[in-house]
């Protein structure tokens, strides 16, 4: 889309709204919405998205023109801003985000339909953090209820995070570790460019640094029941180093990946039995 100062781009215009029939048109409302609830604005005359990034105002741009077929201006001035004036839209918009809140249909949808609005919400309030030797991806929210239901969407998702609230500061949900960096990558995405390429460069980085996976732990773990070797016998069967082998088998020390996946009940299928053996593995906790 070719944009000059202070002129709005005209698209081809129906006259009536079109509302979502498709599965591809509700999942593009649902990437609206999660814009609009962290990004936009809902005013009485209109809707609006104004942001610096050029990529992310002409996906909101094409999400509404694609999805409702009426325009959706593009103005340049010292931000990019995108209108919608449609009167039927923008009380859709507001039957569907009453308060603030998250829509119904987000609530009761598949998991694309909820990767899509994490996908909206996160190009708005999200970030990917690469710090020092940090790699995670921050969402920052002043509601936490909608922070409490994001993460219950990326567990849905399969993906684990970790709701921070400090008594200064916004409230975080941080997204680390390679396996969950990946699977946001594969499951959800940014329409925003830069942050699209920074997530690349934190998985790369994270994958060419790992330094086990976690199905090589609980591999060790099943080896040692059976095996009648030394420690540093079995350790070179795994081409390990063999005090690092000795602390998984006695307790000593756990991946990171490996604690998170207990906290939430992601363990193999033989965890009680690996229990029985390996006393240092907590009984898993109920989520209900």
């Amino acid at each position: 889309m070719n944009l000059t100062k202070s002129k709005i781009q005209k698209s081809v215009s129906l006259n009536i709204v079109n509302f979502p029939e498709t599965y591809e048109e509700i999942l593009n409302e649902s990437e609206i919405m999660g814009i609009m609830l962290g990004d936009g604005y809902l005013g009485p005359y209109y809707a609006r998205l104004k942001v610096i990034n050029k990529d992310f105002i002409e996906n909101f741009s094409n999400l509404i023109q694609n999805t409702y077929k009426i325009e959706a201006p593009i103005i340049k001035r010292d931000y990019y801003e995108c209108y919608v004036t449609d009167k039927l839209l923008r009380k859709r918009f507001k039957e569907l985000l009453p308060n603030k809140s998250i829509p119904k249909f987000i609530l009761n949808g598949d998991t694309n339909i909820k990767a899509r609005f994490i996908r909206g919400f996160s190009d708005s309030e999200g970030c990917v953090d690469c710090t020092h030797n940090r790699r995670q991806i921050v969402i920052t929210q002043l509601n936490v209820e909608i922070l409490r239901i994001l993460q219950k969407f990326l567990l849905d998702i399969g993906i684990q995070s970790t709701l921070i609230i400090k008594k200064i500061g916004c409230p975080q949900i941080i997204i680390s570790l390679l396996e969950n960096l990946q699977k946001y990558h594969d499951l959800i995405g940014f329409s925003i460019g830069y942050k699209q390429k920074k997530l690349e460069e934190a998985i790369a980085y994270l994958r060419k640094y790992k330094a086990h996976n976690k199905e090589k732990y609980w591999q060790v773990l099943r080896y040692w029941i059976f095996s009648e070797k030394s420690l540093r016998s079995s350790a070179k069967e795994f081409d390990m180093n063999w005090e690092t082998f000795r602390s998984w088998i006695y307790g000593m020390k756990m991946p990171c990946q490996i604690k998170k996946d207990i906290e939430v009940g992601w363990v193999p299928k033989d965890y009680e039995e690996l229990r029985e053996n390996y006393t240092f593995l907590p009984k898993l906790t109920s989520n209900d």
